[in-house]
Order: C-alpha cells, then structure tokens, then sequence
C-alpha cells in the first residue's frame, strides 16, 4: 500500500511517529547544555587563606608574649605557611582553567598573591623571633602583633561580604578599619623606635627589635594592600 493510500488515522499514526520521535532525544541533550560554563568557588579559596592568615597571626602574637612557646609555635606557623602556598598555587591554577571567573582575573590573581604576602611576612617574623632568642621588648611589639591580627580579621569579615556585592558597604567598613588600623601601626612603629634609643637598650638587642618592629608594619601594609584590592573590585562592579 503506498503511503498515500493509509487511511487517516494510520497516516496520522505514522506522521506522529516519524516527526515526534526525535523530540524527547532533543530535550534531553537542551537540558544537559549548559548555558553559562562551570565555575569554581574562588571565594571558599580565599576565605580559606584569610583564615589560615589569622591562625599564623595568633601563633605570632603568643610567640611574642610566650618566650617558652617559640619553637614549638614556630613549627606550626611554617605548616600554617605551607598550607598558604598550597592555597594560592590551587587559585592560580584554577584561573588558568576557568572560562569565567567571579571578577577580573588580573585582581583574582593579586588578591591570592596579597592574602598569601601577609603570612609570609609573619612567618618570618616568628621565625627570626625564635632565632633571635629576645627576652624583653618594648610593649609597642606587642601591640603591633595585636594590630596585624586584628587587621587580617577585618579582612575576613571583608571577604566573606565579598561573596555578595549586595553588602559592598559592609565590605568598605572593613576596608576603612583596616586603613585606620595601619595607621596606628605607624604610630606604634614611632614610639618603639623612640623607646629603643633613648631607654639603654643593648646595641644588639636594638638592631634585632627594630627589625621585628620593621616587619610588624610591613605585615600591617600588606593587609592595606588587600584592602586596597578589595577596594578596587567593589569599585569596579558598583
């Protein structure tokens, strides 16, 4: 019988199978498309090494008031370090792989190199803490480790509202404390020197503190660095 000869409802049967068949096929691999690529949470890296900072600042702060505690302390911190590395290497290879990112790839990659800054100046300083074997420091030593701890904290707060730009002004708060916060380690790097030569310190004693009070508001900058960076992308997408 020739197909023009079936009767209606067969043809209709057949037009039905032969045009309808290949649709449920269509809608399947429509579904399986995506419309935008997968990305990463380069966020969860970042917050993963702003908290791995604040650990390494804690290490520092009790390694200046626990003489006792310095080796032991001083192993950790450069674990904590390691670890650190180990975060940015895995934001900087994923910037390679990924088609879109979450902001511009050039203020990815200086915010993961910024973060990782931080803990290496802190590192460093623990370990020439330990190596440096220093009994006494003026109390401004202290309270510059109190400031490099409390400013990585900002910038966690910081970086946990940078998941949204909807709390972009919670994010310049931290942005702002941390400014403010630099600004009084420079204040405090005055005093110390101040302290250190007009108050008999050893000579030697003198050249080993400046160098700690030195890295102290080079740690300080680094986290206004950050902020700076932070800054920057909340400027760029407001």
């Amino acid at each position: 019988m020739a197909y023009n000869d079936l009767p209606v409802g067969d043809l209709q049967k057949t037009t039905k199978t032969r045009f309808e068949a290949p649709l449920p096929v269509m809608r399947k691999l429509i579904s399986s498309l995506r419309l935008f690529p997968k990305t990463h949470d380069f966020f969860g890296y970042f917050e993963r090494s702003i908290e791995n900072t604040v650990i390494g600042a804690k290490m520092l702060q009790r390694m200046i008031s626990h003489k006792e505690e310095r080796h032991e302390l001083s192993k950790q911190l450069k674990e904590c370090e390691h670890a650190g590395d180990k975060i940015t290497h895995e934001v900087i290879d994923l910037l390679r792989e990924t088609f879109l990112t979450p902001f511009d790839r050039s203020d990815m990659y200086n915010l993961a190199v910024k973060l990782d800054d931080i803990l290496d100046i802190v590192n460093f300083i623990g370990n020439r803490l330990t190596r440096y074997n220093i009994d006494k420091m003026p109390k401004e030593v202290g309270l510059l480790s109190d400031i490099v701890l409390q400013a990585s904290q900002e910038l966690s707060k910081a970086l946990l509202n940078l998941r949204n730009m909807k709390h972009s002004q919670k994010v310049l708060e931290h942005c702002i404390e941390i400014n403010r916060l630099e600004n009084e380690a420079d204040e405090l790097v005055n005093s110390s020197i101040d302290d250190l030569f007009s108050n008999n310190w050893h000579p030697l004693d003198i050249i080993k503190i400046k160098e700690m009070v030195e890295n102290l508001e080079t740690a300080a900058d680094k986290c206004e660095e950050v902020a700076n960076v932070i800054e920057g992308i909340i400027l760029k997408h407001s």
